[in-house]
């Protein structure tokens, strides 16, 4: 087996979706319902107007990633399912006004999983749904289908009988003229929105670069030496400020669905619309646009599990911000005018106390960007020439 570090686990993300489009375009009738009013963005959205002639459909599939190796290791199953859910329902945030509708899981376990573990996991399910109920809302979200597995032979996360990956899909509708218009314009203004912690991406890295070769948490020897650090789960370095590194990696990702929505109802202007920061970091402002690029010049203050990933893992600055969320997990393009509505914004996601929200940075006129988006990082983490994230690779 060769030995494979997160980069390349990137790498091979980026090979397997090329391959898939490239398959895809076989079938043209596939995508002859689409909406391409949010290309590039978080969702997929499908038109049907003899069963939803005023909605279209929205679609997110995702799951925890490698995550799930520290429910294995803590023996707690009921926050896992958080961050399932959430990694769908922060890319539905993302169109603004999105009503969730239905939510199918498929999960993958090994017996010791199924036979012990269920009520946990479900417990944790319903917790997180419960977290994406819109109010007054036209419906409610509706558990669909749920599938379980029994595949001890094929699934394992190292620990005999613990081994479980769950997939989500999430549907939800948006009125057809709800839609948010993605054109981010020179003079926008860009909020950013508080995260947890590390939500559900970057786990490869951080783990393998924070924990010690431990065989009692990675019996697999061939796994195994990829472990380089130095940290046992339980051990609570000054700067994670009194948690344990296993507390501050299982921290839940925060679920922005509500507070995007209720945002939408609030100030209904079809040129405000979100950004999931997950995977790729910065790099996801460069989903939409044209002609513009995204300057940065007071962005939110890194977690401290940010700070310890930075100190452990010699990553530069520039790979850290394209790999963790860094202390901002979503943020809104909103227009500057009328009325000052993005300080509008900013206080009514501060006076609901979920989550902290501040400018971050403005939209700016950029003739070069005509191929590729360009996100510029003028200023915070002390540096002292501007960062670029040019373009989006997925």
């Amino acid at each position: 087996m060769n030995e494979k570090d997160s980069a390349d686990y990137e790498e091979s993300e980026k090979i397997a979706i090329a391959a898939g489009k490239k398959a895809l375009k076989r079938a043209h009738w596939l995508f002859n319902r689409i909406d391409e009013r949010a290309t590039g963005s978080f969702v997929e959205l499908r038109e049907n107007d003899k069963v939803h002639p005023d909605y279209l459909s929205v679609h997110c599939v995702d799951g925890n990633g490698t995550k799930l190796f520290l429910s294995a290791w803590s023996n707690n199953y009921r926050l896992a399912p958080i961050d399932a859910i959430a990694m769908n329902a922060n890319d539905m945030a993302a169109i603004i006004n999105a009503y969730p509708s239905s939510v199918d899981l498929y999960m993958a376990c090994q017996t010791g999983v199924e036979e012990n573990h269920m009520d946990e996991i479900m417990s944790g399910f319903v917790n997180a749904l419960e977290k994406c109920r819109i109010p007054n809302a036209p419906f409610d979200l509706n558990m669909g289908k749920i599938e379980t597995a029994s595949l001890d032979e094929m699934i394992s996360l190292g620990i005999p009988d613990k081994g479980v990956d769950f997939g989500v899909v999430m549907t939800g509708f948006i009125e057809k003229d709800k839609v948010p218009n993605l054109t981010p314009l020179p003079g926008d203004l860009i909020i950013g929105v508080s995260s947890t912690g590390m939500h559900s991406n970057g786990y490869t890295g951080a783990r393998h670069v924070l924990l010690a070769p431990d065989p009692a948490l990675e019996p697999r020897e061939e796994w195994r030496k990829q472990y380089k650090g130095k940290f046992s789960l339980n051990d609570t370095p000054d700067i994670l400020e009194g948690k344990t590194v296993l507390e501050a990696l299982q921290v839940p990702t925060a679920i922005y669905l509500v507070e995007a929505a209720l945002i939408g109802k609030e100030f209904s202007n079809p040129y405000i619309y979100g950004i999931n920061i997950t995977g790729n970091g910065l790099h996801n402002f460069n989903r939409v646009g044209s002609l513009v690029s995204f300057k940065i010049t007071d962005p939110l203050d890194p977690l401290p599990i940010h700070k310890l990933l930075m100190l452990e893992c010699g990553w530069t600055l520039k790979e850290a911000l394209t790999k963790q969320n860094m202390g901002m997990g979503f943020a809104y393009i909103v227009p500057k005018d009328p009325d000052e509505l993005a300080a509008k914004v900013v206080d009514f996601i501060n006076e609901r106390g979920e989550n902290k929200a501040k400018i971050i940075g403005r939209v700016e006129e950029d003739t070069k960007a005509k191929k590729q988006i360009r996100t510029i990082l003028h200023n915070g983490y002390g540096i002292k020439t501007p960062i670029e994230f040019i373009g989006y690779s997925n």
